[in-house]
């Protein structure tokens, strides 16, 4: 939830404005999604992939211990964790800077749906990576 949390409160507005009336009708998200010379590879679509697999990391990473108990006794477990979640909240500021509200678009590339199922099942396993580097561990 933080990750719409974070995007409806923004007033970046202004970023990335340009408009691409070459694009016909049909033409999927990424296409859609205007690409800034320093932000070519943040559009909506690679960053849902992107957070996708940074998710599924954790969880994989997660996966390997019996329980949070487990993971929270390996010093170099919460290390690793808290990188996962740094990494997660640097590119949802980096990607709603550039994408704004783009971001909140559904689409084939862009699967919201798929992305909050598994920030949920990363929730249950008991990680909030939502909080960044300062989860509790």
């Amino acid at each position: 939830m933080f990750f719409f949390l974070f995007i409806a409160c923004s007033n970046d507005g202004n970023k990335n404005k340009k408009n691409s009336n070459n694009n016909p009708i049909g033409t999927n998200q990424r296409n859609l999604n205007l690409k800034s010379s320093e932000g070519q590879d943040y559009d909506a679509c690679d960053c849902n992939e992107r957070s996708q697999k940074i998710i599924d990391k954790t969880i994989t990473f997660r996966l390997k211990f019996d329980s949070m108990a487990a993971l929270k006794q390996d010093q170099d477990a919460k290390k690793q964790v808290r990188a996962h979640a740094k990494e997660y909240i640097e590119l949802v500021r980096k990607c709603f800077e550039i994408n704004n509200a783009r971001l909140m678009l559904d689409s084939e590339c862009n699967n919201l749906k798929l992305l909050e199922a598994k920030k949920d099942s990363l929730y249950r396993l008991g990680i909030q990576i939502d909080q960044g580097e300062t989860i509790r561990l």
